[in-house]
């Protein structure tokens, strides 16, 4: 999908003195019965590939009425959600180096970023390694116990940390050999966790909330490798996981972010939905249409094949730097990180507020 060409230098080769500067410059701009079927990754889904419909009347929900009731004084904090932080984790990870099985020094690294600013964040955190398909992966597992414990609920936040080995939508035929940096793909869901997990440890919630980063979700198509390894293998070993609901954050950094109601999510998981789109009203988040979204593959299908409501909030149609070379710093919006963050934080405080 991607057409443009400018062409970055790996990450490798850029200093962190420098991806910082050029980050902070940008600030200112910027499977149960009837589960889903299988279908390409981050493509519309051959179960249905129509766009949202011209006919919905679409609008940012910001925009309509909000029939919801007055969230509690807690989800005022969903306003201590910085972008500016989001978007400094964005450029911490790009400067690490490709986080692909081809660049393990890099993987081994953000591992350890990772873990390095959750622990004092969270109640616990553990490293899970897996091996599926000749590939040894690793998901991480934090959690922050709730004010009330278990008795308010508990919600799951997820996103993939690795990207994608090679950019094999870029229009340049000769870069295609070449990794993709994932300032968005990979690196915005990561950001927006570790950003929420620094909020939630300074104004708790009444609801637990784990926090999940999978690994290998963007090898699909490549030698044969489906999508979404590491959330599958995380289920797998995970049989009786249950929460009241979740989502997983991808690619949600572009300056020009939409992020409609993906198909799945639509049909097996709306009420989930329905909640995290009251939110989006209510923090004034426009960047979520009331507009129907095709069906895409991600790692929500692995908990909703197993029936656990889990939904994906993902930009579509896709922006042009995906899988391209020029997924880059330069192209996210600390304030659309800021829109994510604070509807992820309202959703969970508004959670945890409703008697049980």
């Amino acid at each position: 999908m991607a057409r443009r060409q400018p062409i970055c230098r790996p990450a490798t080769q850029l200093s962190h003195a420098l991806i910082m500067t050029l980050c902070l410059a940008l600030l200112g701009c910027a499977e149960p019965q009837n589960a889903p079927s299988a279908s390409p990754y981050k493509e519309p889904s051959a179960y249905s590939n129509k766009e949202p419909s011209a006919a919905f009347n679409e609008k940012p929900l910001a925009s309509r009425n909000n029939e919801a009731s007055a969230p509690s004084h807690k989800a005022l904090a969903a306003a201590q959600f910085s972008g500016r932080n989001a978007l400094r984790h964005i450029a911490a990870q790009v400067t690490l180096g490709p986080r692909s099985p081809y660049h393990p020094r890099a993987k081994a690294r953000t591992l350890d970023y990772i873990e390095t600013h959750l622990k004092p964040l969270t109640t616990r955190i553990a490293r899970q390694p897996f091996v599926r398909h000749g590939l040894n992966g690793t998901n991480v597992w934090a959690s922050i116990d709730g004010s009330d414990g278990d008795g308010a609920g508990r919600l799951m936040l997820g996103a993939h940390w690795d990207t994608r080995p090679f950019a094999d939508r870029d229009a340049n035929i000769d870069h295609r050999q070449r990794p993709v940096l994932g300032a968005n793909d990979g690196g915005s869901g990561v950001a927006v966790l570790l950003e929420v997990a620094r909020v939630l440890q300074k104004q708790p919630a009444r609801s637990s909330v784990d926090l999940l980063f999978f690994d290998f979700e963007d090898m699909g198509q490549i030698d044969g490798l489906p999508f979404s390894i590491g959330a599958r293998a995380f289920v797998a070993a995970q049989p009786d996981y249950r929460v009241d609901g979740g989502a997983i954050i991808d690619m949600v950094c572009d300056q020009r972010l939409r992020i409609p109601r993906e198909g799945y999510s639509n049909s097996h998981a709306p009420n989930v939905l329905d909640a995290i789109w009251q939110s989006a009203a209510r923090q004034s988040a426009t960047v979520f249409v009331d507009a129907p979204g095709v069906p895409i593959v991600d790692d929500h299908l692995p908990f909703l094949e197993a029936g656990i409501a889990v939904v994906d909030l993902i930009h579509y149609p896709f922006p042009s730097s995906w899988h391209t070379l020029n997924d880059r710093v330069e192209n996210c919006s600390a304030a659309n990180l800021a829109q994510v963050g604070r509807t992820l934080l309202d959703f969970i405080y508004h959670h945890g507020a409703i008697e049980r």
